[in-house]
């Protein structure tokens, strides 16, 4: 039998028609190639692992509605901008955005992390 998550990746809440409300966690480069390397590598790793999280519950980058991005120190911004900007480019819309500096995480090799609120429509 396998252990359930003590906090999974996302978490869903259902709204009529079948559409859904998704939250996604927190994501960090923890544990990857890209922990302890640049804010361009740490946030290509997030956004990558927060995609991988909408795609379980069929959502995908271009569901986010919100984002929130914390960094370590505000340095880092324009590497994590220039990531989000181009996870985005193809959007009409791309999700409203918050960035804080300033963050302590749980490893030192980590710069940024990035949750997430998406909406996937019911079938119409």
């Amino acid at each position: 039998m396998s252990q359930k998550p003590l906090f999974p990746p996302a978490r869903v809440v259902p709204l009529g028609g079948g559409a859904k409300l998704i939250f996604c966690s927190g994501v960090t480069a923890r544990g990857s190639a890209a922990a302890g390397g640049s804010a361009e590598a740490q946030a290509r790793e997030c956004f990558a692992r927060m995609e991988r999280a909408l795609a379980g519950e069929g959502a995908g980058l271009g569901h986010l509605i919100k984002i929130t991005t914390w960094l370590s120190d505000m340095r880092h911004y324009d590497g994590f901008n220039t990531v989000r900007r181009a996870a985005f480019e193809v959007l009409e819309v791309p999700p409203a955005s918050t960035c804080l500096g300033g963050a302590s995480f749980t490893t030192t090799d980590c710069c940024i992390e990035i949750e997430g609120i998406a909406v996937l429509p019911g079938a119409s």
